[in-house]
């Protein structure tokens, strides 16, 4: 199987689940949480373990957001995804009390660039969620930077395959439009977040994002 999905933590009222994926050999983490305290852990060791390429201002963070159709049409974010190395975070935002002034610092942070795939709206999005997160920028499309207008125009999947070489990481819509403000998401919808901020970590990292903020 070319994409594996393992849940490692997942026990019924725990504040946070963890799962490990393998995306043709490439592994990565995946921790879900609604919770303060763990967003902000893992916010921490993500700056300590890449403290050397925040200095040089050449941080790139793979970056989604996940909402769910509001009847006013004003489409309100669910959840923050953000991916760098071999680990993603979902943090539950509409699930959650509060969040962590190190998230908000991180999002504003200007040494940091935040990519992603058709994200026009995401900076809005977040700002316009209950917590009102701000972003000291829009996040790069990545699409803009790979120098080839028939790609540009291509979906996920085949700007995936055709960077990275990784086929079969397809965005579905059934899984786009379902369901993100639930307690504990579905692992279909955990699976399609983190490859969506996976993929682009790796290919703002191929084409050196921080050079086109």
């Amino acid at each position: 199987m070319v994409i594996a999905f393992r849940p490692e933590c997942c026990n019924p009222g725990s504040n946070r689940h963890l799962y490990r994926v393998s995306l043709h050999g490439d592994i990565f983490s995946v921790t879900i949480t609604a919770t303060v305290a763990v967003a902000r852990r893992w916010l921490y060791l993500t700056r300590h373990l890449n403290r050397a390429i925040l200095s040089r201002g050449a941080l790139v963070v793979g970056l989604g957001v996940q909402w769910t159709n509001s009847t006013d049409g004003n489409p309100v974010a669910d959840t923050v995804n953000l991916c760098v190395g071999d680990r993603c975070l979902i943090f539950q935002i509409s699930r959650a009390g509060s969040v962590p002034l190190s998230l908000r610092r991180f999002l504003v942070d200007p040494r940091c660039t935040f990519v992603g795939f058709w994200n026009r709206h995401d900076r809005n999005m977040l700002l316009a969620s209950r917590h009102t997160l701000d972003m000291a920028n829009d996040p790069l499309d990545l699409r803009m930077i790979l120098n080839n207008r028939e790609l540009a125009d291509s979906d996920v999947e085949t700007i995936v395959e055709a960077c990275l070489g990784y086929r079969g990481v397809r965005l579905v819509r059934e899984v786009n439009i379902s369901d993100w403000s639930v307690g504990t998401l579905h692992y279909n919808q955990v699976l399609q977040a983190s490859l969506e901020a996976h993929c682009a970590f790796l290919i703002g990292c191929q084409f050196q994002a921080w050079e086109y903020r």
